[in-house]
């Protein structure tokens, strides 16, 4: 039994990497959901991208999360340019409003800002895909301005689906500090 279990999965797995074999680049247009977890707080967030032509493209970035008496709501919206280097790898770049609100027993604020984001995404093969990016954001919810790095891998089923786990670390603090795990609808 266990046997016919593996051989089902191999075999999943060999054809939906091969049903992915026409399609090599990148897939910016998404939609995925994803369970956050920093070390003393996690909540579920939305991730989207939308291209608006070859090169220029339209994210948004939703993230609600919560810790007993916190709750801390984030939205970054914005414009990118992605531009293909190779068949395997594309840069990007992007620049976005960052709105941030958070409640708590003793006080609550919010704050509108900005945010900038460069990266890159790496197409090992039809069905894996690795990507890294840097962000700044400045608002003076927590901190006038922080920086942090994304390392995330991604795992296609088939063109339309794919699951994905990502490593977060904020440079200078570690309230950031975590990780996404997620699954997206390609379109």
């Amino acid at each position: 039994m266990k046997k016919a279990v593996l051989a089902t999965l191999i075999g999943a797995a060999l054809f939906s990497g091969a049903t992915l074999a026409a399609d090599q680049g990148s897939n910016f247009d998404r939609l995925e959901a994803r369970y956050i977890d920093y070390s003393d707080i996690d909540g579920f967030g939305l991730s989207g991208r939308v291209m608006l032509n070859e090169s220029i493209y339209f994210t948004g970035d939703y993230a609600h999360t919560s810790e007993s008496s916190l709750d801390v709501d984030e939205i970054l919206a914005g414009i990118g340019y992605k531009h293909e280097f190779s068949e395997k790898f594309t840069g990007f770049a992007d620049v976005n409003l960052s709105y941030m609100d958070y409640d708590a027993q003793l006080a609550s604020d919010d704050d509108t800002g900005y945010a900038v984001q460069v990266g890159g995404v790496y197409r090992l093969n039809p069905a894996v895909e690795f990507s890294g990016l840097v962000r700044h954001i400045d608002n003076d919810i927590f901190v006038d301005s922080e920086q942090e790095y994304e390392l995330a891998a991604r795992w296609y089923i088939n063109n339309e689906f794919s699951l994905s786990a990502t490593y977060v670390d904020g440079f200078d603090s570690d309230w950031r500090d975590g990780y996404f795990i997620g699954a997206a609808w390609h379109f």
